[in-house]
């Protein structure tokens, strides 16, 4: 029989092409958006939408109900719907920082709540959370969005823990730079004040995530690492999707120095005075590799 999945944020990018591909594949999608949608309905590509705020806690129970009345139950939960926020750390409004912890954090986690009594009750499932390799490295000027990425992966951990009794499987996807658009479609970009200490090294480092993000991973290469995470009978609990060098980050992270690994980090996004130039962070080589576009 094949699986009922649950993608949240279907919009674009990774979660509308994993949506596609898995229809493609036999299963049953059943993706949420949060723009309003008429009931459920079925999508050209093959699979199910409908309406869902990962902000709202009513919301959440709605969709997911109305997923369990049609379908008996979930397989698998994909927590695919989150936002981008590129900003100084110190210029960072508490509001602003605020949403994105609701969408990247607690978004995931309502989703989990709503499916949980019934994979329990069946002794089954597998929920992959949508991280990001910024969940384990942290980027310059995306410090809100990796720090929701790195409490998303803490709360992963402790649910695959919880959840070992019952034969339920929790996963971490951390992709790399994926052709999304995601930075450019940042509403944060339109608040960098020319007036800043931080501007010059801003506009490098965004000028770098916009260079590199075009030039990044197809999000059909992580719909591809999706089908093969649920067709494992014992899934890891991390997996990086992207290139060699994004796979190798993150143990190389661990094995230098803390310092060094910083000044490295520093270099690519020109944060140092010989990168103050107009435009110098374009040129940086794997530049955004740690901003996973959900």
């Amino acid at each position: 029989m094949s699986p009922v999945v649950l993608i949240t944020g279907v919009t674009s990018g990774i979660g509308r092409a994993t949506a596609a591909y898995l229809a493609s594949r036999q299963m049953q999608v059943f993706g949420t958006v949060p723009e309003p949608v008429d009931g459920l309905q079925q999508h050209p590509d093959g699979y199910h939408i409908m309406t869902m705020d990962v902000r709202d806690d009513a919301a959440v129970r709605q969709a997911v109900g109305a997923i369990m009345a049609r379908a008996g139950h979930v397989d698998v939960l994909v927590n695919n719907a989150g936002v981008g926020f590129n900003a100084p750390v110190e210029e960072t409004r508490i509001e602003d920082a605020r949403r994105v912890f609701e969408i990247n954090t607690l978004g995931p986690l309502r989703v989990i709540q709503a499916v949980l009594p019934s994979m329990r009750q069946r002794r089954r499932g597998l929920i992959i959370n949508t991280s990001s390799i910024g969940g384990q490295i942290a980027i310059p000027f995306d410090g809100v969005y990796s720090a929701s990425k790195f409490a998303l992966e803490g709360l992963s951990e402790a649910l695959s823990l919880e959840l070992l009794p019952f034969g339920i499987k929790v996963v971490i996807l951390e992709p790399g730079n994926i052709n999304t658009s995601m930075t450019l479609r940042s509403t944060t970009k339109q608040t960098h004040d020319t007036k800043s200490p931080y501007f010059q090294f801003h506009e490098n480092a965004y000028a770098a995530a916009v260079a590199t993000e075009r030039e990044g991973s197809s999000p059909l290469m992580i719909a591809r690492k999706i089908e093969a995470i649920i067709a494992e009978r014992k899934p890891a609990l991390r997996y990086v999707g992207g290139t060699l060098i994004e796979r190798l980050m993150i143990p190389v992270k661990h094995l230098l120095p803390g310092r060094l690994f910083e000044r490295l980090v520093a270099r690519e996004y020109r944060l140092d005075a010989a990168g103050q130039g107009p435009g110098a962070g374009a040129q940086a080589g794997t530049g955004q590799a740690g901003r996973g576009a959900v």
